[in-house]
């Protein structure tokens, strides 16, 4: 019986510790596991504002030799994309397409909206195109509501950035880029005015709140002389009845 009971003991000590071991090497592989990447997924991005999904033109024959696409309007901007010699080694495709500028809208730049955007799209056979262009690409936009103040932003995957490679002048905005990008000009929308605050009258209004007031003052001034009139002939009368 003694014996039995040993044995029964012995078991139950084995058994535990052999389902112990199984529990560290399932926390270890699940360890290396999340250590090596595994898991559940991450979010995905978040979309770029103005969805630029609404394709204005495609063209198949651009190769080492390099090209030209547009001008074209794009939203009232006129729109060019040049490509240099030996930018890319074999044909590719390349689309470009508009956003919907409402949507964008200031894209974080308090004071800005949004005038003018682009999305450049560089396909190898029907697939993104892989890694950087070989020599950059020239995108030129221009229109009169681009003004020597605006701003080219870029969207780099989760916001808009300021572009500080690109050039702006009065009418015009020009980028080089060498990977598919999604670009957006941004104009002042006004003088920067705090939203709620007094604003300041000048000109006419002013005119004709001074003429008012010297009106008041000559009303005034004639009054205060009658009353000291009035007040001394009474007290000359008064002599003259003594």
């Amino acid at each position: 019986m003694m014996r039995w009971r040993h044995m029964h003991k012995l078991g139950r000590m084995m058994a535990i510790a052999t389902l112990g071991s199984a529990v560290l090497v399932v926390a270890s592989a699940g360890g290396a596991l999340a250590a090596a990447g595994y898991g559940p997924p991450g979010p995905p991005p978040p979309p770029v504002p103005g969805g630029y999904s609404v394709v204005v033109t495609s063209q198949t024959v651009i190769g080492p030799a390099g090209g030209t696409i547009g001008p074209i309007n794009i939203d009232g901007v006129a729109v060019t994309l040049t490509i240099p010699a030996g930018a890319f080694p074999v044909p590719v495709q390349i689309t470009l397409t508009a956003p919907d500028l409402a949507a964008i809208g200031t894209a974080g730049f308090f004071g800005h909206s949004a005038v003018a955007g682009v999305g450049i799209q560089v396909q190898e056979n029907g697939s993104p195109y892989p890694g950087t262009f070989l020599k950059p690409l020239t995108l030129t936009m221009s229109s009169s509501s681009i003004t020597s103040s605006s701003i080219v932003v870029v969207w780099n995957g989760t916001a808009f950035v300021a572009e500080s490679a690109a050039t702006v002048t009065a009418g015009s905005a020009t980028v080089s880029f060498d990977s598919d990008p999604d670009f957006a000009v941004l104009a002042p929308s006004g003088t920067g005015a705090i939203p709620g605050a007094t604003t300041a009258a000048t000109g006419k209004p002013f005119l004709g709140e001074g003429i008012l007031a010297g009106l008041l003052l000559l009303l005034g001034a004639a009054g205060l002389g009658y009353a000291r009139r009035r007040r001394a002939g009474a007290r000359a009368a008064e002599r003259s009845r003594v």
